[in-house]
C-alpha cells in the first residue's frame, strides 16, 4: 500500500502544481506512521523545479527548506492531536 501510494504521489509531483502535492504529503503524513516522503517528494521537486532565487540568498531548495519545518511542525501537531 506504502508503495503504491509513495509511486502516486511522486506522479502528483510530475503533473500536479506544487502546492497540491504538498497538501497530499502533508495529509498523508497523517495516514503513514514516520513519513518521510515528504522531504523526498520536496528534494525531487527542488531538482527538478528549483530556480534560485534572491528572496531566499539564492537557495534552489525552498521545497526542502518548506519539507524539513513542515515535517517537524506535522509531528508535533500528530503528537498533539495523538493520532
Amino acid at each position: 500500500m506504502r508503495i503504491i501510494v509513495d509511486l502516486l504521489l511522486v506522479l502528483s509531483a510530475l503533473f500536479l502544481p506544487w502546492w497540491l502535492t504538498i497538501f497530499c504529503a502533508c495529509v498523508l503524513f497523517f495516514v503513514f506512521e514516520r513519513f518521510y516522503e515528504l522531504f523526498l517528494v520536496a528534494l525531487f521537486m527542488d531538482l527538478l523545479y528549483g530556480v534560485p532565487t534572491e528572496m531566499f540568498a539564492g537557495s534552489e531548495f525552498i521545497l526542502s527548506i518548506l519539507g524539513v519545518c513542515l515535517y517537524f511542525l506535522l509531528a508535533f501537531a500528530k503528537k498533539r492531536m495523538r493520532i
